[in-house]
C-alpha cells in the first residue's frame, strides 16, 4: 500500500476568514481584537476580545449536523473545508478514500454555560436536547468534523 499525504491550509479567525485575508491583515498590521460589550455586561476586567465573523451554515451543512457544532466547531469546520479545498479534496473524494485529519481544540465552555442557564430556570434537563452535549465535549471539534468530511 502507498500512502501519500496532501496538504492545505484554511483559517478563521479575528485576522480574517481565509489565508489571503489574513495575509493582507498581517501586511497592513491589523490585528482583529476589539471591544465586545457582552464582556463588560458580563463583569469581565477587559472587554478586548478577538473578533471573529460567524460563518454562515446555513445551506452548507445539514441542520441536524449544526445542532452539533460548538461555535469553535463552526470556525474549525470553515478553515478545514477551506483546507480540503486547497488540496484538491471534495465530498466525493472524501467518501471514496481513507482519509485523515488533525484536529486541535480548547474545551468548549460557552454551550456548558448556556444548558446550565436552562436548567437553572426551566428545571428541566429535557430542553437541553442532544446538541448540548455534543458541543459541550472537549472532542467536539474533531467528532463532528471527522463525521462531516468522512474521516
Amino acid at each position: 500500500m502507498r500512502r501519500v499525504v496532501i496538504t492545505g491550509m484554511g483559517i478563521w479567525s479575528c485576522l480574517g476568514t481565509g489565508i489571503e485575508e489574513v495575509k493582507q491583515s498581517l501586511f497592513e498590521g491589523r490585528s482583529g481584537i476589539g471591544i465586545e460589550e457582552a464582556r463588560k455586561e458580563y463583569g469581565f476586567q477587559s472587554p478586548l476580545t478577538g473578533i471573529v465573523r460567524k460563518p454562515e451554515l446555513k445551506g452548507v451543512i445539514d441542520r441536524h449536523l449544526r445542532r452539533g457544532l460548538s461555535e469553535e466547531a463552526e470556525y474549525a469546520f470553515m478553515a478545514s473545508k477551506q483546507a480540503f479545498e486547497m488540496a484538491g479534496m471534495d465530498d466525493a473524494y472524501l467518501q471514496a478514500h481513507e482519509t485523515g485529519c488533525i484536529f486541535g481544540n480548547d474545551s468548549s465552555a460557552k454551550p456548558v454555560i448556556e444548558a446550565e442557564k436552562i436548567m437553572e430556570e426551566k428545571h428541566d434537563t429535557e430542553l437541553l436536547g442532544q446538541g448540548f452535549i455534543f458541543q459541550a465535549m472537549n472532542s467536539t471539534v474533531t467528532m463532528n468534523l471527522s463525521t462531516i468530511f468522512h474521516l
